[in-house]
């Protein structure tokens, strides 16, 4: 087996290292002179424009793509914007004085989303040569991404400040922008934005591109003069950093359509404390700002959330968005969000481990191992391994909360691949490898025990007979037929005989086993990727169907015990602890408003899966209490021994079993009443009192097996084997866990 393995990682290595180079493809051409005349362009936009030269109506322009007449950009409906940005400011800032003390936050990196609204705008919508204006650029196609139709949708911005920004001045800013629509893919249409940062608390960012040179024209997209005089500054500084990126130039520039170009417009909402005036309010947002970024422990409670209002508008596509209200966690808060979910997940799985240690010493012996369902192993194995995956990938990408998130990862790789899919492999040695290894080797023994028929000795001569034991007797008779003195030799072919089949050893059953399991975890994880860029409405459906598979591990173990006529394989804490602990950080996302990832809660879905995985667990318990069969019909399951049979007084045909077949370490003592026989438990040698149906209880005629009321609670007592032996329940319980013998006769035992 090995030896296959060995030539095609030959192979394989042999082709990386054997395979000719391509000759390096020229991904670009740097003109430098074109790019330092685009950036003397722009900085000379930046040095000598005035506010409101952008005026289409003036017939006034900017010498930079995107904002020059030919290149068709709906620049006419900048003002409504503004306009409409303006208001926003007008209204959240109603009533305080904006030239003191600001209660808002003077950092803002952290995380908002809500809704967004599409406005509707006078005229038609731009017609714009993609070619005139992008010579460099060849798109497959000409329908533009990011153009926004739907009436309404959701935002979130992710926004990264500048951490040395002085108070009340202008500084850089940047954000990550995802807007989700019916139309949009999974992860919603995104777009890096760069801006800065005014007082008091305004953002003006845009996107850049090739066909949009946006970052010297930025300033121009302020609501006044004095945010415009503040940005230029600002724009200066960012412009010298970023210019051989904004104007890079590709030789083959390839891209698969051409996006709409945003401008956002964000306005913060000041917080409004009842017992404080806006100066207070000032002092304990910097107070809070100081907890955060270096916590001392100051009593400052849940700080606020960032809160905004939201103006987008796309000059190419010609649509304008707006939002009333934005909200979201500063970073920090966000973090330690992220921290204590996390370490409230360390703990789940490290309760998840103890309990299946537990449960495997528990299940230690074949005979409680074959009552378990391997299966439900399986679906909690894989769902647990979709969550590793998970946290290896949130290691990889983001090292603000390494420490805990490796913690997490190592745990949860110990919980699956050392436990569970061990645990897996022991129960599925017990019920199908054993078995079938047995049952192998027993063929092999057959086939090589077969061996030809012994030649029969010559008959004897003369006409005398044979006895069976070989000895000479009289003469035959003149009527048999005589001896030819020639025995038949029949060789059989060796064209029948079977070839022993090949036993597989402990170490393949392993290895199969493990690559099965990471072969269908792996094909998993590949398609939940893949699903998350489908639409949020099928996306959605895909995460429901998951959990709902996820939270059906219990299914196999019920039918496993209504087949087998099983009461009990697992232990009830193992049963109660999983399922808690694995439904809580599930639920999580259902029902918390404002969740780490602001996952859209959906509390009645919530509810139907708790509801699915407690049912199971009900089942469990009337699997247990009130017997593996309760409601199934007997044809739907093969035939199962009953160790709690009704005792009768006397033998009647076909009704049950008979106290007088009845045997037990002593003889059954004699009563008073004659509805109850004691006996004595050759496991523990205490006495055993069981109720006793006489022929009188039964003149129906029909078989009883179940009995009513409180005689069909005793049943549940003892136990009585197939070789007539009667028990406690729990001592012959414990018993058959370790062994599936009778203790008095060593007869085998069926399983429970």
């Amino acid at each position: 087996m090995e030896s296959p393995r060995v030539a095609l990682l030959i192979i394989l290595l042999l082709f990386v290292f054997l395979t000719p180079e391509q000759p390096a493809r020229r991904l670009r051409q740097i003109d430098s002179d074109r790019i330092e005349d685009e950036r003397r362009a722009g900085l000379d936009v930046l040095a000598n424009s005035s506010y409101g030269q952008l005026n289409p109506k003036a017939n006034s322009w900017l010498n930079l793509t995107g904002f020059r007449e030919v290149d068709g950009y709906k620049w006419d409906s900048l003002p409504a914007a503004q306009d409409l940005s303006l208001g926003q400011f007008q209204s959240n800032w109603d009533g305080i004085d904006v030239t003191e003390n600001l209660p808002i936050f003077q950092r803002v990196t952290g995380e908002i989303r809500g809704k967004f609204y599409h406005n509707d705008i006078s005229g038609i919508s731009p017609v714009i040569n993609l070619t005139a204006l992008d010579p460099k650029m060849d798109y497959l196609t000409a329908r533009f991404e990011r153009n926004i139709t739907e009436r309404e949708g959701e935002l979130s911005l992710s926004i990264y400040d500048s951490q040395d920004r002085p108070v009340q001045e202008a500084s850089s800013i940047k954000a990550d922008i995802s807007i989700w629509t019916d139309s949009s893919p999974g992860n919603g249409w995104q777009a890096k934005l760069q801006g800065v940062h005014l007082s008091p608390g305004q953002i003006i960012m845009s996107t850049a591109s090739s066909k949009f040179d946006s970052v010297p024209a930025l300033p121009h997209f302020a609501l006044d003069v004095g945010a415009f005089n503040a940005s230029v500054p600002v724009m200066n500084e960012t412009m010298h950093k970023i210019w051989d990126r904004v104007f890079d130039d590709g030789a083959d520039g390839l891209a698969f359509a051409p996006q709409c170009e945003l401008i956002v417009w964000l306005q913060p909402i000041p917080y409004r404390f009842p017992s404080l005036d806006s100066t207070r309010a000032s002092d304990f947002l910097h107070r809070v700002e100081q907890e955060l970024s270096q916590p001392d422990g100051a009593p400052v409670g849940q700080p606020p959330p960032l809160s905004f209002s939201a103006v987008i508008f796309s000059p190419d596509c010609g649509y304008i968005l707006s939002s009333p209200t934005i909200f979201g966690p500063k970073i920090e808060t966000y973090w330690t969000l992220a921290q204590r979910l996390l370490f409230a997940y360390v703990i789940s799985i490290g309760m998840q481990i103890a309990l299946l240690k537990r449960q495997m010493e528990k299940a230690s012996t074949p005979s409680t191992r074959s009552r378990i369902a391997y299966q439900s192993i399986v679906i909690a194995a894989l769902g647990d391994g979709l969550l590793l995956f998970a946290l290896m990938a949130l290691l990889m990408i983001d090292d603000a909360a390494f420490l805990m998130v490796a913690a997490a990862a190592y745990l949860a790789c110990i919980h699956v691949a050392f436990l569970e899919v061990k645990f897996v492999f022991d129960i599925w040695t017990v019920q199908v490898g054993d078995p079938a290894r047995a049952e192998q080797e027993r063929q092999q023994r057959t086939a090589t025990n077969t061996t030809a028929a012994p030649t029969p000795a010559p008959a004897p001569t003369g006409g005398q007979a044979t006895s069976a034991d070989d000895t000479v007797g009289l003469p035959l008779p003149a009527t048999a037929p005589r001896p030819e003195g020639a025995t038949p030799v029949i060789i059989p072919s060796d064209q029948g005989n079977p070839v022993p089949a090949e036993i597989p050893s402990p170490r393949a059953s392993f290895a199969a086993i493990y690559s099965r399991f990471y072969f269908s975890l792996v094909m998993l994880m590949f398609f939940s990727l893949w699903a998350t860029t489908w639409p949020r409405a099928l996306r959605s459906a895909y995460v429901n169907l998951l959990v709902f598979c996820y939270f059906s591990y219990w299914w196999p173990q019920i039918y496993r015990n209504a087949m087998r006529n099983c009461r009990k394989a697992l232990s009830w804490e193992y049963v109660v602890g999983t399922s808690v602990l694995r439904a809580v950080p599930i639920l999580y996302w259902y029902f918390a408003n404002n969740n780490l990832l602001s996952i859209d809660t959906s509390p009645t879905a919530a509810v139907i899966l708790l509801g699915w995985l407690w049912l199971q667990v009900t089942l469990l318990a009337s699997q247990q209490f009130l017997g593996p069969r309760l409601l199934v019909q007997d044809s739907w399951c093969p035939p199962a021994y009953d160790y709690h049979p009704l005792l009768r007084e006397d033998d009647v045909e076909a009704n049950g079993m008979s106290i007088g077949r009845l045997a037990s370490a002593s003889e059954a003592k004699d009563k008073d009443d004659r509805t109850r026989k004691v006996f004595d438990c050759a496991i523990c040698m205490n006495e055993i009192d069981v109720p006793v149906l006489s022929k009188a209880d039964n003149t129906s005629g029909r078989p009883l097996t179940r009995g009513t009321g409180v005689a069909w609670l005793e049943q549940r007592n003892y136990m009585v084997t197939p070789c007539r032996h009667i028990f406690h329940a729990e001592c012959l319980e414990g018993w058959m866990n370790l062994r599936l013998v009778c203790p008095v006769c060593r007869e085998g035992l069926p399983p429970l």
